[in-house]
C-alpha cells in the first residue's frame, strides 16, 4: 500500500485550503487515502470500460426524463 503520512495529509489540507487538521484526525484519512490509491491502480484489471459512472451525463439525463414524466 503506498504509504500517506499524517504529516503529508496535513500539509496538503494546510497548503492546499488553509486548513488545520490534527494528527489523530489525520491518521485515519492517510490510511484511506493510501488505500484508495493502491486499489486504483487496479481498477483496469476489473473490466468496468462498459459501466457509466453512476453520476455520467447520459444517467443524469434518464433521471431528468424520468422526473419529467411523472410531471
Amino acid at each position: 500500500m503506498p504509504l500517506v503520512t499524517p504529516e503529508t495529509v496535513k500539509r496538503v489540507l494546510k497548503d492546499l485550503y488553509d486548513y488545520e487538521i490534527s494528527e489523530e484526525a489525520a491518521v485515519p484519512v492517510a490510511n484511506t487515502a493510501g488505500a484508495m490509491i493502491s486499489l486504483a491502480n487496479n481498477l483496469d484489471s476489473l473490466g468496468l470500460d462498459e459501466i457509466e459512472p453512476p453520476f455520467g451525463f447520459p444517467n443524469l439525463m434518464a433521471g431528468a426524463t424520468r422526473v419529467a414524466a411523472k410531471k
